[in-house]
């Protein structure tokens, strides 16, 4: 018969590393009943922060401090670091050893099961670049869950309980379910910037065009990301590329090619990868297909634009 799964809420719960990552799931954590005992970090004071902002909750001197006094430990550490912690720790049998990291094997933690803890990996798929709302942004948040059981349905059931919904990933998948959201979160930023990058190019006051172009690019990018979560990918697209304007398009190559020709490559391969989607959208014909993806082509191969085509 298989064992009960396990309740973290029963267990006394350590974090070692206190960066934002681990100062969300501590304070998500607390306030949903679990029990935050203590936490380590590189730095005395960044342990004593997250300490003050979780209730009863103590800040300890050492990775190992935090082990033996607690029964179950997330590593919120950057990822080279995960199995060095691992390493250095003496782990008791039964213990629960979890690291947060979406692309770092479980095997980072082979020295901890080898000493008998129950290993896992616990990854919110979410992005926490302001620390002051990272707690709310755990709610609807997907963890990427791995583990054997019954530390699997124990980390189900805390996902679960922050208010998110959990995904079972195969090892081989960490990396490409990790890239994904590079592409999905620091890929969209550098859009942004790049776009933002091209009012500096206007005529006039060019401090102005710095000032007004996250003003107005940010609400176009909130409706956008609104259409996706409404509509999904296809519902979403919109632009002379689903329109089939290639007089439109040929501008904007010329454009980029005499005031921007840094972004002309970019351009070019995103284009090429929205032309099937604009095809399934059904609006964009075959021939306005194939005009587009010539003239796409085409600039790629010039002279003077780097990189290759797609």
């Amino acid at each position: 018969m298989s064992p009960e799964p396990l309740s973290l809420k029963d267990a006394r719960i350590g974090f070692v590393g206190a960066g934002v990552v681990g100062a969300a799931l501590a304070g998500a954590m607390h306030s949903h009943g679990y029990r935050v005992y203590a936490v380590s970090s590189r730095t005395t004071a960044s342990a004593e922060r997250l300490a003050s902002l979780v209730p009863d909750c103590r800040a300890l001197a050492s990775p190992q401090a935090v082990a033996d006094s607690c029964d179950a430990v997330f590593l919120t550490v950057p990822d080279d670091a995960i199995a060095g912690v691992a390493v250095l720790v003496r782990w008791r049998s039964g213990q629960i050893v979890v690291h947060c990291s979406g692309a770092c094997p479980l095997d980072a933690l082979s020295a901890a099961r080898e000493m008998g803890a129950l290993v896992g990996a616990f990854h919110p798929f979410q992005t926490f670049a302001d620390p002051n709302r990272a707690q709310a942004a755990l709610a609807g948040t997907t963890f990427a869950v791995e583990a054997a059981h019954p530390l699997c349905q124990g980390l189900e059931s805390l996902a679960a309980s922050l208010g998110g919904h959990t995904i079972q990933l195969d090892p081989k998948d960490r990396v490409l379910y990790h890239a994904s959201a590079v592409v999905a979160c620091g890929f969209l930023v550098t859009l942004v910037k790049l776009a933002a990058d091209l009012w500096s190019g206007f005529d006039g006051d060019r401090g102005a065009a710095d000032r007004e172009s996250l003003r107005a690019i940010m609400p176009l990018v909130r409706s956008t990301v609104d259409g996706l979560s409404r509509s999904g990918p296809i519902g979403a697209l919109t632009g002379p590329f689903v329109r089939g304007d290639v007089g439109t398009v040929q501008q904007h190559l010329e454009a980029l090619s005499q005031r921007a020709p840094e972004l002309l490559p970019i351009y070019c391969r995103l284009a090429l990868a929205e032309l099937p989607l604009a095809r399934e959208k059904g609006t964009l014909t075959a021939d306005r297909e194939a005009d587009m993806e010539r003239l796409l082509r085409g600039s790629l191969e010039a002279p003077g634009v780097s990189g290759t085509a797609l």
